[in-house]
């Protein structure tokens, strides 16, 4: 809920005078205009709310914003301490505390520049990492919604406007759609290219489609499914005749994939899944042409390069090497020509979107 300011009454413990002066002191120097407080209860030791308030502090902190940390009376209330900013008037005051169920985090947040307050009593799933970062992404996603106000419905409230650092921040919010807005772990990849597969040196080169879908599981891993086929363009050659190749796979892969501030990102990735290989035979006379398939278990290994071309759009670069087991082989009479995939390689250029 969004509730207006009121002097509603209320004691600051000492403690808390006490954090938000010195904060006001060591922040006096600072852009205010691009200054964040934020603050945490003293009181017990809740490695939720402290990881909580690490993880916010860097994120704001990513985003360009002076952010300083402190500690506050548990007992001390909420309201008067978001409302009543420190020293250096700081845009926003970030307050967070241990929900009475102890279930929930209870995020109070003062937008200093629409003097509005939001309150909200947020829970994550799981725990770690992730789910501290996706606790830390609500919070900037109230804040972001707070500061949207001010730039799409302007009232008489606002009487000194965002810095501009703040504001190009919160226009982030207005442009985003709500997919964009999931947290890393939450999201899904598409990805549409061409394909070069190299069977052997006896087979060539073939070119196929690939299809892949991904899901993020965290900042650092991915799990891919991908399709390629059909290739064709191999061809084995012999005096006997030759063979029309065409090839299909499928590929299941965990990937290493940190995600970047910046425009390029890397992986690597094992995986595992099936191949599939058809021939077709053109004998020379006298002898006679033949049709045969064969299906084998396939292994991976690779990686490949992300060039980001916006928010949601990028384009990949990637190469694998394959391993056939057992290897499917092509034999002209009593003769064998090629081995398939033993090893092979397999090289990818295509976009992908996330979802």
């Amino acid at each position: 809920m969004s509730l207006g300011r009121s002097p509603a009454a209320g004691r600051i413990g000492v403690r808390s005078m006490i954090a938000l002066a010195s904060m006001g002191v060591s922040s006096v120097a600072l852009a205010s205009g691009s200054r964040i407080v934020l603050l945490s209860e003293q009181a017990g030791d809740d490695a939720i709310i402290a990881r909580a308030q690490v993880r916010l502090a860097a994120e704001l902190r990513a985003a360009g914003f002076e952010v300083d940390q402190g500690g506050v009376e548990a007992e001390g209330d909420a309201r008067r301490i978001v409302e009543t900013p420190a020293g250096g008037d700081p845009f926003a005051t970030v307050f967070l505390r241990r929900a009475g169920d102890g279930t929930s985090t209870d995020v109070w947040v003062a937008d200093h520049v629409t003097h509005k307050t939001v309150v909200r009593s947020i829970s994550v799933p799981g725990s770690g990492e992730s789910a501290d970062r996706a606790l830390a992404l609500r919070v900037v996603e109230l804040m972001r919604a707070s500061l949207v106000e001010s730039m799409v419905l302007p009232s008489a409230d606002v009487t000194t406007p965002p810095a501009p650092e703040v504001k190009a921040w919160t226009r982030e919010e207005v442009r985003m759609e709500p997919s964009e807005k999931k947290a890393a772990g939450e999201r899904v990849v598409l990805g549409l290219g061409v394909a070069a597969a190299f069977a052997s040196p006896d087979v060539g080169l073939a070119v196929a489609p690939a299809l892949r879908v991904a899901w993020r599981a965290g900042r650092l891993w991915v799990l891919r499914a991908a399709a390629v086929g059909p290739a064709f363009g191999g061809r084995v050659q012999a005096p006997e005749g030759d063979a029309t190749i065409r090839q299909e796979m499928g590929l299941f892969e965990l990937a290493f994939d940190p995600r970047t501030a910046g425009p390029v990102e890397a992986y690597a990735a094992l995986g595992a899944g099936a191949y599939h290989i058809d021939e077709r035979g053109n004998a020379a006379a006298p002898f006679a042409g033949a049709h045969d398939e064969a299906w084998s278990a396939l292994l991976s290994a690779g990686g490949g390069i992300r060039f980001r071309l916006s928010r949601v759009l990028s384009l990949e670069l990637g190469s694998h090497l394959l391993l056939t087991m057992p290897r499917p082989v092509v034999v002209f009479g009593s003769e064998r020509r090629a081995a398939i995939m033993h090893p092979g390689a397999l090289g990818t250029l295509g976009v992908a979107v996330e979802l």
